[in-house]
This record gives C-alpha cells, sequence and structure tokens, in this order.
C-alpha cells in the first residue's frame, strides 16, 4: 500500500519535504510523521492498537529518513547550486537520479513494517481498505475528465509554478520554449490510472490471504513488481515522458540569465540553512 502512494506521489513528497524546511523550518518537518500517519489511519477503522504501530512506524521512518536521507538531500542541493549553468546536462542527470534513489530507499524502508501491519488487518478493515482506493479512483477518474481537454495546459502551469518555488521566474521565451517542448509529451493518463486500478484489484486479493503461509514472501515480491507496471510499450513512453522532464530542466537551466541563477542560488540556500537547522536540532536530542 505504502510502496504504491509513495512512488506515485514522491513529487509531492519531495516538494513537502523541501517546503517544510523553508517555509516554517522545524517545526512542520518535525510533525512530518504525524501528517503521514493521520492520512494512513484515514484508510480503514483500525483498532487502537493498530493506530499506535501507524504512529510508531511513521516516527521510526522520519528518525530514518532525516539521519540518513536528509544528509543526501543536502549534499543534493549543495550540488545543484554549484553546478555549472552552461553545461548543466551531467549534474541534472545525476541528481534527478539520486532524487529517484531516495525515493526508492523510501520504498524499501517501508516494505517491511507494512507487511507485518497487513498481517494485522481483519477481512472488515481489507474492505475498507478496497473502499477507500475506490474512492480514490473515482476521484481520479472524475479530475481526469474535468481537465483532459486542459491536460497539457495543468503540466504546463505544473512546470511553471514548480520552476518558480526553486526561484526560477520563467522569461516569455522561456515558457514559449517549454510550451514547444511539451508537444513530446506522451499522455498517459488513462492507461495509467488502468494499470493502479488492477495493481490495487491484486493488492487487495493478496491482503486477503494475510494469514496464508508464504504470504510475506508473496507481498514482498508483488510491491516491488509496482516499479515494473506495465508493458514494455507503457514503460516506453514513460521512460521518453521522463526524459522530457530531464531535457525541459536542463534547458531552463542552461538558458537562465543571472538573475534567475542568483534567484535559484538564494531558495537553495534557504532550503540548505533549514535543512542544516533541523539537522543540528535533531543531533542535540
Amino acid at each position: 500500500m505504502l510502496n504504491k502512494i509513495l512512488k506515485t506521489s514522491s513529487p509531492f513528497l519531495l516538494s513537502f519535504v523541501l517546503g517544510s524546511c523553508s517555509i516554517a523550518g522545524t517545526w512542520v518537518y518535525e510533525r512530518l510523521d504525524n501528517y503521514l500517519a493521520d492520512y494512513f489511519k484515514g484508510f480503514a477503522n483500525f483498532s487502537k492498537e493498530q493506530n499506535k504501530e501507524i504512529d510508531r512506524i511513521t516516527k521510526s521512518y522520519l528518525d530514518w529518513f532525516s539521519e540518513t536521507e536528509l544528509p543526501e538531500i543536502k549534499m543534493l542541493l549543495e550540488d545543484l547550486k554549484n553546478l555549472n549553468y552552461k553545461t548543466p546536462e551531467e549534474s541534472i542527470t545525476s541528481a534527478y537520479e539520486a532524487g529517484e534513489d531516495i525515493f526508492q530507499r523510501t520504498n524499501q524502508y517501508f516494505e517491511k513494517p507494512i507487511i507485518r501491519f497487513s498481517k494485522s488487518l481483519s477481512n472488515q478493515q481489507i474492505s475498507e481498505i478496497e473502499s477507500h482506493f475506490q474512492k480514490l479512483s473515482e476521484e481520479r477518474e472524475e479530475r481526469r475528465r474535468k481537465d483532459s481537454e486542459n491536460y497539457l495546459d495543468e503540466i504546463y502551469e505544473n512546470y511553471v509554478s514548480g520552476f518558480d518555488r526553486i526561484g526560477i521566474s520563467l522569461r516569455d521565451d522561456q515558457e514559449a520554449t517549454l510550451k514547444l517542448m511539451l508537444n513530446r509529451y506522451v499522455p498517459l493518463r488513462e492507461e495509467w490510472s488502468l494499470l493502479q486500478n488492477e495493481w490495487v484489484e491484486k493488492f487487495i486479493q493478496l491482503l486477503y490471504m494475510n494469514d496464508a503461509y508464504a504470504y510475506e514472501t508473496d507481498m514482498s515480491l508483488f510491491l516491488r513488481s509496482f516499479e515494473e507496471i506495465g508493458d514494455e510499450n507503457f514503460r516506453e513512453k514513460s521512460d521518453a515522458n521522463q526524459t522530457l522532464v530531464i531535457d525541459i530542466i536542463i534547458y531552463v537551466i542552461s538558458s537562465s540569465d543571472t538573475k534567475q541563477i542568483k534567484s535559484f542560488q538564494r531558495s537553495m540556500d534557504i532550503y540548505l540553512n533549514s535543512i542544516n537547522r533541523i539537522l543540528s536540532k535533531r543531533s542535540v536530542n
């Protein structure tokens, strides 16, 4: 369950971590485990003991993330701040891959505790989780129907606001080039939605077998299978979109003027200073 959510929402999680660092410093960041716990408690009517276990898992995750991954994010941001702005290809590609590695390690961290937790679920709770996923799917479909005609516009706006969050306010010529580059984008929302629904259906079926002899092994293999979801054609299109993301970032960075670069570096300094405060506070505690 958590593997799936983190895979599909990893950009949100990274934005949340950086936003937590920059907007409210340690106050928001130190409550990240509470936000995650409250989110997962909404999946079903869990018992008091199960809710305590969710709290324990998310608290342990925040401790682990702060100790092992936050220093990695710090180094990542330092590298980005000091990259060669004229030829940033290697640095941007490395940073993108490093970010994916961070989320992959997060998935791996959660795998065992989530499987252990799932063994405590009753059939009624599994049915509630199934209903919760169904509701999420229906909401996703409703958004897709509403946004189908303006999907590229939505993606474009996400890029503009995303660059703005890291201090780069795009010039008119950059916005025009961004729109042209997005013509390469391969729409996958409908396919992705169908694959998600199929994956969740199999996930629920497996949950109902949580007392089976080989359940832990079967669930572990199934969770990892999400990394290879879809057929070869789907993955090729997904990889092409990922390449487009990297190309867009490289273009914007390499075409940035002095004002944009200085603004970007100031944003990196804000994130870095906040991360340093968080790491310093945790080392004292």
